[in-house]
């Protein structure tokens, strides 16, 4: 329950206790995510700033060390969850993966008035079936009740509600790397702090057994 007691006099004269609601705030947001290499993390963060002239936005940029390609979210907390990311943590070491490529030659509106890149249709094989199998470890665990609507992996550039929900999806030039690592973000919402809680290498190999 959140809230705080309260005592008060009813029109009769008796007193009277309940318990006041107020609006919780949540600061702490938990998510898995590809980090984007420096070299292409800031082609993106130049790419983002070109689009916001050409498309006349005005933009809140996210912070070039912030780019990253969305995964699956497991909610927004009151503090840190520390079991919970316990538990992430070791979903992510049983990941077993190899290097893939990833691809994004579209451009689109995002819930909220993001601007997002996406893979074109049938694009990212790698990269899907690597989504729906931490989305289906995650599913199979405790965490399933903190797991956010499903949504495609994709790439936010920059946000501006009043003006990003009006453009149309169109195809722009690829943006090509290879993926090498995945993390699980603790991201302090509304100060701009991410903070990385866990990082697996992708070498085909199962991390959970290391040191067996």
């Amino acid at each position: 329950m959140s809230g705080q007691p309260a005592f008060g006099t009813a029109r009769n004269g008796q007193t009277f206790f309940q318990w006041e609601e107020f609006e919780r705030h949540f600061d702490d947001r938990i998510f898995f995510a590809i980090l984007a290499e420096s070299a292409i993390a800031g082609t993106l963060a130049r790419k983002a700033v070109a689009l916001d002239r050409e498309l006349g936005l005005q933009g809140w940029f996210v912070p070039e060390d912030h780019i990253h390609i969305s995964l699956v979210g497991l909610g927004d907390h009151d503090g840190f969850p520390q079991e919970l990311v316990e538990i992430a943590c070791r979903i992510g070491s049983m990941i077993v993966a190899k290097p893939f490529e990833v691809s994004f030659d579209r451009l689109s509106a995002f819930g909220g008035g993001s601007l997002v890149l996406r893979g074109g249709s049938g694009s990212n094989p790698a990269l899907q079936e690597f989504w729906r199998n931490l989305t289906a470890l995650i599913s199979d665990s405790p965490l399933k009740c903190f797991l956010t609507k499903s949504i495609e992996p994709h790439v936010t550039l920059l946000r501006d509600e009043a003006h990003v929900p009006k453009i149309r999806e169109r195809s722009i030039d690829p943006v090509d790397w290879l993926v090498r690592d995945f993390v699980l973000i603790h991201s302090l919402i509304g100060k701009g702090v991410y903070k990385e809680r866990g990082r697996w290498q992708l070498t085909g190999q199962d991390d959970s057994l290391a040191g067996m």
